[in-house]
């Protein structure tokens, strides 16, 4: 599958009421997730692991889906949340890349020695791991080490009206370190819950989906 008609079968996933609900039932429990599973370490801080529910709609139905998802679950989440001070476009927009991401790296993923043997192969499943690490270093990178610290340097200017990065680049090796730590830890929880995930859908909807090498 290339990269530009990953998207386009993706925007044709939307026809599908199957993939509507869900991806309705997936953004219900990211909302789930961020308010009862996310761990606040500090303000700019946040360990959170609702970033499984995207991860599985990026995998069934694509980047344009997942952006989508992404896009909603921030804009729900905003007025779910008490206290969270004005609304801020940028991260509603970071949010979505990551989304978005998950869904560029992950659609169609498939582990055939999961869904088979209950054991990993050497084939697609290692290729489906290099996916799922990919998909997670490119996340972090993308939108937890540049975009996210970019937009809260731009918040607090905007906020003082002069330019303020001192708290955020103070802060930043917290985050390196954060991130470095909780990647693999993500990277195994992904690779634990997409498998079921998939294969819980492949046995409702019994529909076959396609393998990771098309």
């Amino acid at each position: 599958m290339t990269f530009f008609n990953s998207f386009k079968r993706s925007a044709a996933e939307l026809k599908d009421v199957r993939c509507l609900a869900v991806t309705a039932v997936l953004i219900a429990l990211d909302l789930v997730l961020k308010q009862f599973a996310t761990i606040e370490v500090t303000k700019d801080l946040k360990i959170s692991f609702a970033f499984l529910a995207l991860a599985s709609i990026g995998m069934l139905y694509g980047p344009v889906v997942s952006l989508m998802a992404g896009t909603v679950t921030d804009l729900i989440g905003f007025f779910l949340t008490p206290n969270m001070g004005a609304f801020n476009p940028m991260y509603t927009l970071i949010e979505a890349a990551g989304a978005m991401i998950y869904g560029i790296y992950l659609y169609n993923l498939r582990f055939s020695g999961f869904n088979k043997t209950k054991k990993f192969t050497t084939g697609n499943d290692l290729k489906g791991i290099m996916r799922i690490v990919l998909a997670k270093v490119t996340v972090i990178v993308v939108c937890n080490l540049l975009l996210t610290p970019l937009a809260n340097i731009i918040t607090r200017s905007m906020e003082a009206g002069v330019l303020i990065y001192a708290p955020t680049l103070a802060a930043y090796p917290a985050r390196v370190i954060k991130n470095l730590i909780q990647c693999p830890v993500d990277c195994v929880l992904l690779a634990a819950v997409l498998p079921v995930i998939s294969t819980a859908y492949n046995s409702v909807f019994k529909k076959a989906r396609i393998t990771v090498n098309d």
